[in-house]
C-alpha cells in the first residue's frame, strides 16, 4: 500500500478504536446502570411485597379491631339495657318501699289506735271491776240482810209454832177442866150440883171472857205474825229475784268484758305481728335497694373508667397503621 493511503487510514482506525473504546465504556456503564436499576427494581419489588404484607396485616388488624369495636358496642348496648332494667327495677323497688312505708305508717297508726283502745278498754275494765267489787260488796250486804231476814222468819215461825202449841195446850186444859167439873158434878149429887152450877155460873163466864180475850189477843198476834211472815217472805223473794237478776247481769257483763278483752288482745297481737312482718319486709327491701344502688354505682364507675380510657381511634398505633397503609396505597397507585 502506498504511504498516502496509510496516512489516511490511520486516523480513521484511530477514530474507530476511540469510538470502540468509548462504546465499550458506554456499554460497561450501561451494564452497571442496568445492574443498579435491576437491584433497585428488586429492592422496590421486595419493598412493595413487604408493604402489601403490611397492608394485609393492617387490614386484618383493622377488621379485627372493627370486630372488637362491634363486640364492645354490643357489650355497651347490653350494659345499657342492664342498666335500664336495673334502674327500672330500682324504681319499682323504691315505689314498693314507699308503699311499704305508707303501709307501715298505717299499721303504726292502727297499732297506736288499737293500743289506745286497749288502754281505754283496760281503764273500762278497771272501772267495771271496781263497779263489780262495789256490787259484790252490796250483794254481800244484801245476802247478809237476807240471811238476817231468814233468821227472823225462822224465829217468827218458831214463835208461831210455840204459840199455837201453847194455845192448843190451853184449849186442852180448858176442855179437861170442864170435863173434870162435869164429872165432879155428876158424882157429887144434886145439892152440890146446884152449888157448883152457881159457882160455875159465877166463875165460868169470867173465865170464858178471860179465855176469849186471851184467845183473841193470841189470834191477833198470830194474824200479825202471819202477815209479817208473808210480807217478809214476799220481800225476801223480791230481794232474791233482784239479786239473781243482778248476778246474771254482772255475769253477762263479765263475759262481755272478757270477750272484749280477748278480742283486743288478739287485735294487739295481730297488729304487733303485722308490724314485725312489715319491719322485716322493709329491712329486706332496704337491703335489696342498697345492693341495687351499689351495683348501679359500680356500673357507673366502670362506665366512667371506660370513658376515661383513650379511644381506639385516637391511639398512636392506629394512626401509624393508617399512615403506612396510605403510603402503600400512594406508592401502588404511582406504580
Amino acid at each position: 500500500m502506498p504511504d498516502s493511503v496509510k496516512t489516511t487510514v490511520d486516523p480513521l482506525l484511530r477514530d474507530l478504536d476511540g469510538k470502540k473504546e468509548s462504546f465499550r465504556r458506554n456499554v460497561v456503564s450501561m451494564a452497571a446502570e442496568l445492574k443498579q436499576v435491576r437491584g433497585r427494581l428488586v429492592s422496590q419489588e421486595q419493598f412493595v411485597v413487604k408493604e402489601s404484607l403490611c397492608r394485609k396485616e393492617a387490614e386484618t388488624k383493622a377488621k379485627n379491631m372493627e370486630m372488637e369495636i362491634c363486640k364492645l358496642q354490643k357489650k355497651l348496648e347490653d350494659r345499657n339495657c342492664q342498666l335500664e332494667a336495673s334502674t327500672s327495677a330500682a324504681e319499682k323497688f323504691l315505689e314498693e318501699v314507699d308503699d311499704l312505708r305508707s303501709q307501715l305508717a298505717l299499721t303504726k297508726e292502727i297499732a297506736e289506735t288499737s293500743a289506745a283502745s286497749a288502754q281505754s278498754a283496760q281503764l273500762q275494765c278497771s272501772l267495771l271491776t271496781e263497779q263489780l267489787d262495789d256490787k259484790t260488796h252490796s250483794l254481800r250486804e244484801h245476802e247478809d240482810r237476807v240471811t238476817q231476814l231468814g233468821h227472823q222468819l225462822d224465829n217468827l215461825q218458831r214463835d208461831l209454832r210455840t204459840r199455837e202449841c201453847s194455845q192448843k195446850q190451853l184449849r186442852d186444859e180448858v176442855t179437861r177442866i170442864e170435863r173434870e167439873i162435869t164429872e165432879a158434878v155428876a158424882k157429887s149429887g144434886k145439892g152440890a150440883e146446884c152449888e157448883l152450877r152457881k159457882l160455875l155460873d159465877e166463875v165460868s163466864p169470867k173465865n170464858f171472857e178471860r179465855m176469849n180475850r186471851l184467845l183473841e189477843v193470841k189470834d191477833e198476834e198470830i194474824a200479825k205474825l202471819k202477815d209479817e211472815i208473808r210480807l217478809m217472805s214476799a220481800h225476801w223473794k223480791l230481794k232474791t229475784k233482784e239479786l239473781e237478776s243482778q248476778l246474771e247481769r254482772q255475769r253477762r257483763t263479765d263475759q262481755e268484758l272478757k270477750k272484749k278483752v280477748l278480742k283486743l288482745e288478739f287485735c294487739l297481737q295481730e297488729a304487733r305481728s303485722q308490724t314485725r312482718k312489715l319491719q322485716r319486709m322493709g329491712e329486706r327491701r332496704d337491703k335489696a335497694i342498697k345492693e341495687i344502688r351499689d351495683q348501679i354505682t359500680g356500673k357507673q364507675w366502670n362506665e366512667s373508667d371506660s370513658r376515661e380510657k383513650p379511644n381506639f381511634w385516637d391511639t398512636s398505633g392506629f394512626k401509624i397503621v393508617v399512615s403506612m397503609s396510605m403510603l402503600i396505597l400512594v406508592i401502588v397507585s404511582k406504580r
